[in-house]
């Protein structure tokens, strides 16, 4: 019995799981990716080249240092620096904490409208 009740805890968290992740990261997305973002992003980029340029460097060395710097604006690279130092300010924002505290919130909605 105790194993049935486990297995449908889970099929809930489960089930909040793969709806709020994919709603987190569209919104992420759309946030971070926006035309505004991009022509920001751009110009942050090419500023960075130029100063680099203009502080001596050669333009291989400081176009291979603007790459390094462009591949900070990739998805993968915000996520882990987001999920990352989710876990090291302490004061549990453990992202783990997080999701738990959200799902547990989501399975306590559902059975109070069941009642």
């Amino acid at each position: 019995m105790e194993d049935e009740e486990d297995i449908e805890k889970l099929k809930e968290v489960l089930s909040v799981i793969s709806t709020e992740i994919p709603k987190l990261l569209d919104s992420i997305n759309k946030s971070a990716f926006s035309p505004e973002n991009a022509e920001k992003m751009a110009q942050a980029t090419a500023k960075f080249y130029k100063e680099m340029v203009n502080a001596g460097m050669d333009e291989r060395q400081a176009y291979e240092l603007t790459q390094k710097f462009m591949s900070n604006f990739s998805m993968g690279s915000m996520m882990s620096q987001i999920l990352g130092g989710l876990g090291r300010h302490g004061g549990g924002n453990d992202v783990g904490d997080v999701i738990k505290e959200r799902v547990e919130k989501k399975i306590r909605d559902k059975a109070d409208k069941s009642d």
